[in-house]
C-alpha cells in the first residue's frame, strides 16, 4: 500500500507517509482508515509526507471528494490541523486546490516543501 500512518499519541500527532503512485482510491481509503482507527482522537494533527511519491493519480474530482468528505468528517469533531509536505510541483499544485478547497471549515491545511517547516507549523504553540 501506497499509504502508511503512525499515531504518535505523545505529541498528539498522525504520521501519514505516501510513496510510489497515488490515486483517489488510495487517498480515499487512508481518510476512511484513519476515521475508523480507534487511536486517531479528535483534534490530533497530521502531518502527510508526500515525497516519495512518483506518480500522481489523484484527479481534480478526487480532490473535491476528498475536501468533501472531509468537512462532513470534521464538522462534528472540531478543529483539525494538517499539514501536507510535497516537493514536486503537480503534487504541490493538487496540495493547494485541497487546502483551498477546504479553507472556510475546521480544517487548517498547509502545503509545505520542507517538514521542518510543516512540524513547526503543526507543532510549535503560535
Amino acid at each position: 500500500m501506497p499509504i502508511s500512518y503512525t499515531i504518535d499519541a505523545e505529541r498528539n500527532l498522525v504520521l501519514t507517509v505516501a510513496s510510489g503512485t497515488l490515486s483517489d482510491d488510495e487517498v480515499m481509503t487512508h481518510k476512511w482508515a484513519l476515521h475508523d482507527d480507534p487511536g486517531v482522537r479528535p483534534g490530533m494533527k497530521e502531518l502527510s509526507d508526500v515525497r516519495g511519491v512518483e506518480r500522481l493519480e489523484v484527479t481534480e474530482v478526487g480532490v473535491r471528494a476528498m475536501a468533501k468528505i472531509d468537512r462532513a468528517v470534521t464538522a462534528g469533531v472540531g478543529e483539525h490541523m494538517l499539514a501536507i509536505v510535497a516537493t514536486e510541483d503537480i503534487i504541490f499544485g493538487m496540495a493547494r486546490m485541497y487546502e483551498m478547497l477546504t479553507a472556510e471549515d475546521a480544517l487548517s491545511v498547509q502545503v509545505f516543501r520542507d517538514i521542518d517547516e510543516a512540524t513547526r507549523w503543526l507543532l510549535e504553540p503560535s
